[in-house]
């Protein structure tokens, strides 16, 4: 009941500005079931159809990074992102996140078949059919025409040294000189090129880098429908080693930007 009584405050904020109603499909859902009332305002809106809002949500931050003029310390104190998460929190605390949702967002789980070249040809082929795309519209939810990133025969982590320290450390001015690379699960599964190239980037430029020892998903596709346990699971496992090379002088980098918003802001602003 609190959550949906802070919903219908900020989506009233929300209705009489309609800033964001060019970002995510949050605004448009928001703002078409107001107009359908029949005085065009908030409190006409059913509860149960405050979902059809929260579902769209995805969390990228950008309503309240770019568009929001009311977001703290504005006294309305609008945060959209954070209060969506919020509600997707109960909905899977309540049990009404599906099991296809869940398998969907354990990168580590299906990750597991990356490397394996035999395996990985097989998912991928598979992968690709009409009637396998059929399968995980029915199971998962995946539109059959969706766009699916493919399994990498080699992950990036197994497929060059952990480490270049050839190079001399210069830090910078506001950084320090040395990288250490969260690779992420993206890039280790699916996109390996994506690593080469940051490597590459790094060789060029003299900057000797590590790649982080061991890691965990990120926890943002966890995050994204509401299982904060888990990523607090991963929290669990991410954070001292990541820890441990911030003492030692490195700058830690993901090559792929939720990444690196789940570390620079959710979880900071999970665990202050």
């Amino acid at each position: 009941e609190a959550c949906e009584a802070e919903m219908e405050r900020v989506f009233d904020i929300c209705h009489g500005c309609r800033r964001c109603v060019s970002l995510c499909q949050s605004f448009p859902n928001l703002f078409d079931l107001v107009d359908a009332t029949e005085d065009g305002e908030v409190h006409g809106v059913a509860k149960a159809d405050y979902a059809k809002v929260v579902d769209q949500c995805y969390l990228c931050d950008l309503c309240y990074m770019t568009k929001c003029p009311y977001t703290p310390p504005h006294p309305w104190n609008v945060d959209f992102p954070h209060l969506m998460l919020r509600a997707k929190a109960i909905k899977f605390r309540n049990g009404g996140v599906k099991r296809g949702e869940r398998f969907l967002a354990s990168t580590d789980v299906h990750g597991q078949f990356a490397g394996i070249p035999v395996v990985v040809s097989a998912v991928n082929a598979v992968n690709g059919t009409a009637a396998a795309r059929k399968l995980m519209q029915s199971q998962l939810g995946v539109h059959p025409e969706a766009w699916m990133p493919g399994l990498a025969p080699q992950r990036f982590r197994w497929g060059r040294a952990m480490n270049n320290t050839a190079f001399v450390a210069v830090n910078g001015e506001r950084t320090p000189g040395k990288v250490a690379i969260f690779s992420t699960c993206f890039v280790n599964y699916n996109e390996p090129g994506i690593g080469e190239d940051l490597v590459k980037l790094l060789d060029h430029n003299e900057i000797p880098y590590e790649i982080v020892t061991q890691e965990h998903c990120c926890g943002m596709p966890k995050l994204e429908l509401g299982d904060l346990e888990s990523v607090d699971d991963n929290k669990q496992v991410n954070i001292p080693i990541l820890a441990k090379y911030a003492r030692d002088g490195f700058a830690i980098l993901s090559a792929v930007p939720s990444c690196t918003l789940m570390y620079k802001q959710e979880l900071p602003l999970m665990y202050p």
